[in-house]
């Protein structure tokens, strides 16, 4: 921070009174061969978690191979259009 904000005038023993570190954690998904593009003409796993198993939806990041959120709210956003659909 003092790197960063020195030249405005920042002295983190005037300036900082405390730093609080919150970290989302998350299941890492290290798919193999197979999981993200489809093998011997089969759905790939990550198709097969998008289609609702009863009335239980999946929505994650790791579904599209890009974790970061704007993939992790499009597969949210997926997940509950199928739980909408399930409910009408």
């Amino acid at each position: 921070m003092v790197t960063l904000f020195a030249d405005a005038g920042m002295d983190p023993k005037r300036d900082i009174a405390g730093i609080v570190l919150n970290r989302w954690g998350h299941a890492y998904c290290n798919a193999g061969p197979g999981f993200y593009t489809p093998k011997d003409g089969k759905p790939t796993p990550s198709d097969l978690l998008r289609t609702p198993l009863g009335n239980l939806t999946f929505g994650h990041s790791e579904l599209n191979g890009n974790q970061h959120w704007t993939i992790a709210a499009e597969e949210g956003h997926r997940a509950a259009q199928q739980v909408v659909a399930m409910l009408t």
